[in-house]
């Protein structure tokens, strides 16, 4: 769970691990033993300063859910960001003369559900 929370958030704060290796002062090795198979957790004192870096709390890169944030909506838009993160990858990989249409029904659709 841990790896995949700070791996989510350092793709939703569109950041490389060598950004959040100078952010965190936490070497770039280190941070890669987080995000690979091995899925090795951080002692507390990284964990923060993580979380700091990231505008987060270790809680919600343990758990993925934060009761301690008065700033629910940040945690909103990611869990948005989170659910559809796939289909904007595939969406950005279409050719423009796909994608257009797709566009086109997508926003015809969310307006008919408004209307």
């Amino acid at each position: 769970m841990f790896r995949d929370n700070l791996k989510d958030l350092i793709e939703y704060k569109d950041l490389r691990t060598k950004e959040l290796s100078v952010l965190t002062g936490i070497n770039k090795r280190t941070l890669d033993s987080y995000l690979d198979s091995r899925a090795i957790i951080p002692n507390a004192e990284i964990a923060v300063k993580l979380a700091h870096a990231l505008d987060t709390t270790v809680e919600f890169l343990v758990t993925g859910t934060s009761s301690t944030n008065p700033e629910q909506h940040i945690y909103e838009d990611f869990e948005i960001y989170r659910k559809y993160k796939n289909i904007t990858l595939e969406l950005d990989s279409l050719p423009p003369e796909l994608l257009k249409p797709i566009t086109a029904m997508i926003h015809t659709a969310a307006e008919e559900l408004k209307a």
